[in-house]
């Protein structure tokens, strides 16, 4: 074939090596583009190598070979020419180059010298970069001992490499360096990568307390608690039993779920909201809501918006909203409007955080972020700017001609580009406009809902565009500064994206910037920006209108609404948290956590209290931590979703989790405690009062002494659940409410009950399965005779809880 043919002239004309035809293109130009077998492309490139092929010359159009070929090509080319490929530019690339041994897999003696190279750091970095690995792999090796860092286990998302950017110690290191003037890439500077500080702890801390002020202003006590009398109650379909057993009915149920809510709170203020919800499961599960139902309802509609991409896009940092081209989606049976669903997703994570539930939101940090850009805008709004927010139309016509955010005024006069940012000013008086348009400076004021122009224009409000009240567009500065938080910003969404930005202000070669124009996912950035070409003195611009094109307009409205809803009422007590990202809580439950959450369950969290110091009840809680610390990080998280009803930790780690953690043993003493003391009744239809059996009076007694809200008991076909706080008996089946009192009877001090020796509830068999009460946040255990008996119920309980939805309320 040709190339046979081609490595035959080389032979005998060894010069064509370095020839070029009148494009410029030498014979490495054609083998890149024509992409050979591997081992042809091999030996033909061995072979040009020897004759002095220069692999850096360029054709009429500046192209090299190397840019030409596909991996295969620039791999054998680095190979051969021991060329040393670009970590960040040609990832697999450069893992095959320092796989030394070609045996799919970098040891701790290839990697070292490789990442030391790709970061050019020096002794100090290296020797930490050593020290990094080496950890690393001891790691892996007790996990796994056959475990070898693979291509995906080196490159992937969660991958050693993203681990080592995101090490702040890492990045200290780096400015530490001989070149500490140096930029990084905004890579590494990805905020939602960045593990809190203590200022952020604090921060939290007085955002925690302003919510628990809200929430007491509106009736709402501890978590743990029932709701208020003025609860709405929102009652919607419940869960799939069966969990994660079957993801297609779990989502399809979820699914339902998400209809019913949204259908039945979107019409609803955000002062409702506020006012919360009573949330009731239909169907057999319904229970009372202490919280625990409330969790997973946040869980379930978070796991319908977030489980799939039909709401929202997957970007390489999370889910993000999709583009304002899709303005109509559909909930289960019905369509809604795109706007309609990201507002109301808004206030759904405002009322998650509000109620203190904890969900693995998939949202993309840069979603996050612009909350917190959004505040800090609107928090220095003067009046008038808020009053004019929102989507104008010229009088008389019907289409959009700008947009007004914060202090910046969007037109839409042309729609070729990015629509251009005109900075608004506020006259002295506070109640007229002023704004540049092509050199000549405006004021105009509003009146009677309409804007008035100097220039005798007069813009209305677009009649099906809603009036946003909390949607400032972010501004950034024109300047350097500005620039680099840009690319930090666009790093927590697309952080590939952003590293590649940098590398165009920063690091690209002059002449390899004229392959690049002004346009952006086939959209020009400006007015004819496919035929303009980046240049060394436009490039600042580029990399700015990029940023702001992938950041606010590929789905402005989205965010604008996102926004919109989740500061809805909400806004002073969200405002004074600056970085979101951490209210989302930590996925990872460290053994010094596990260590934490003994010291708070000893000895305040022990049930029953009078009875903590007791063998049995110190056995019981010795072997369960022996279990949870033999456990492996999914256990760990299917525990904590068991007792709390999630499976993350919230920001403050164990400490900030509301309830506190409580462990139920299942014991009691021979005879009830102090039973014959108190009588408890219920209400009859009649009003009329009939006392409970001596027995139930004397666990309702039990149960009040040991700390607990409530208790379950079966009496022929009717499982009845007794809130002893709230005083109300429910019957599951039917859903009968009934009122219960607890009277004093006088007696002799001689007939009281005395304490006796401990022994298992007669309910609560060894066998029987552990109890996850996430109202209250309770684990219920039984008295078993082994530590392994009590592995194995736990085990079977907490993998399967979901079959039973044995979380009970």
């Amino acid at each position: 074939g040709r190339w046979s043919l081609l490595a035959h002239i080389l032979t005998e004309f060894p010069a064509v090596a370095q020839a070029q035809n009148e494009e410029g293109q030498t014979v490495l130009h054609k083998i890149a583009a024509g992409r050979p077998k591997t081992r042809r492309a091999t030996e033909l490139l061995r072979l040009i190598h020897s004759q002095g092929g220069n692999l850096e010359a360029q054709d009429t159009s500046g192209q090299k070979a190397y840019n030409l070929g596909d991996q295969i090509f620039r791999a054998q080319a680095c190979e051969i020419w021991g060329l040393v490929p670009d970590l960040f530019a040609d990832p697999e690339v450069w893992f095959d180059y320092w796989d030394a041994n070609k045996d799919g897999h970098l040891s701790p003696e290839e990697l070292v010298p490789a990442l030391a190279a790709a970061y050019q750091v020096g002794e100090l970095g290296r020797q930490w970069i050593e020290s990094y690995v080496n950890t690393h792999y001891r790691e892996m090796a007790a996990l796994d001992p056959n475990a070898l860092l693979t291509k995906s286990a080196f490159l992937g998302n969660e991958g050693l490499l993203h681990k080592l950017q995101s090490s702040e110690e890492f990045i200290s290191l780096r400015g530490q360096e001989d070149s500490p003037g140096k930029k990084m890439p905004a890579l590494f500077k990805t905020e939602g990568r960045k593990k809190p500080t203590e200022a952020d702890k604090e921060a939290v801390k007085k955002f925690s307390k302003a919510l628990e002020d809200l929430r007491a202003k509106h009736g709402w006590n501890r978590a743990g608690n029932a709701a208020p009398s003025h609860a709405r109650l929102l009652e919607v379909s419940g869960p799939f039993p069966g969990g994660d057993s079957d993801p297609e009915h779990r989502m399809k149920a979820a699914r339902q779920m998400l209809a019913w809510s949204f259908a039945k709170t979107t019409a609803r203020s955000g002062k409702e909201w506020m006012h919360g919800f009573k949330i009731q499961f239909t169907g057999d599960d319904a229970g009372i809501d202490h919280g625990g139902l409330t969790k997973r309802w946040v869980q379930e509609v978070g796991h319908a918006l977030w489980g799939s991409e039909d709401f929202f896009d997957t970007k390489a940092s999370g889910s993000f909203f999709k583009p304002d081209s899709t303005t109509d989606m559909r909930i289960h049976a019905f369509h809604v409007k795109a706007e309609s669903l990201y507002r109301w997703v808004g206030r759904f994570l405002a009322y998650s955080l509000y109620q203190g539930c904890v969900l693995d939101c998939a949202l993309s940090p840069w979603a996050l972020r612009w909350l917190m850009r959004v505040s800090e805008t609107q928090a220095a709004l003067p009046p008038i700017l808020a009053a004019v927010a929102g989507d104008w139309q010229r009088e008389g016509e019907d289409s959009r001609i700008a947009t007004i955010s914060g202090r910046v005024l969007l037109s839409h006069a042309d729609e070729n580009g990015l629509p251009p940012q005109i900075a608004l000013q506020v006259s002295e008086s506070g109640d007229a406009l002023q704004a540049d348009f092509d050199g000549e400076s405006l004021t105009a004021s509003l009146a009677g809902g309409r804007l008035r122009w100097s220039d005798g224009d007069v813009w209305v409000r677009c009649i099906d565009c809603p009036i946003p009240r909390h949607a400032a567009l972010p501004v950034w500065d024109d300047s350097s500064q500005g620039d680099d938080q840009l690319l930090e910003d666009l790093a927590t969404m697309d952080p590939a994206f952003a590293n590649s930005l940098w590398r165009v202000r920063y690091e690209m070669p002059d002449e390899d910037l004229q392959w690049l124009t002004f346009s952006y996912a086939g959209r020009e950035l400006v007015p004819g920006g496919d035929d303009i070409e980046v240049s060394p003195e436009n490039k600042a611009e580029y990399v700015r209108l990029c940023c702001k094109a992938a950041l606010l307009y590929s789905s402005q409205k989205a965010l604008q609404a996102f926004s919109d809803g989740f500061f809805d009422s909400f806004l002073q007590a969200f405002s004074m948290v600056r970085r979101l990202t951490f209210l989302l809580g930590d996925a990872q439950i460290s053994d010094v956590q596990i260590e934490k959450l003994e010291q708070v369950l000893v000895p305040d969290g022990l049930v029953p209290k009078h009875l903590k110091d007791t063998k049995e009840l110190q056995t019981s809680l010795a072997w369960l931590f022996k279990i949870i610390r033999r456990g492996d990080s999914k256990f760990r998280s299917r525990l904590l979703e068991f007792w709390t009803g999630s499976e993350r930790l919230p920001l403050g780690g164990v400490e900030a989790i509301e309830p506190k953690p409580r462990l139920q043993v299942m014991i009691s003493q021979e005879k009830p405690l102090f039973s014959a003391n108190f009588m408890w009744e219920v209400q009859l239809p009649n009003n009329s009062w009939s006392a409970y059996s001596p027995e139930i009076s004397g666990s309702l007694n039990n149960t009040l002494e040991a700390g607990l809200r409530m208790l379950e008991l079966q009496v022929g076909r009717n499982m009845y659940v007794i809130d002893i706080r709230a005083k109300v008996q429910v019957n599951r089946r039917t859903g009968d409410r009934r009122k219960v009192r607890r009277r004093k009877i006088d007696m002799a001090a001689d007939d009281r009950t005395e304490m006796a020796v401990v022994k298992r509830i007669e309910s609560w068999p060894a066998t029987r399965l552990p109890e996850g009460h996430t109202c209250g946040n309770e684990l219920w255990i039984p008295l078993c005779d082994s530590e392994e008996d009590l592995e194995k119920i736990l085990y079977t309980a907490v993998m399967n809880f979901e079959a039973g939805f044995a979380m009970a309320e």
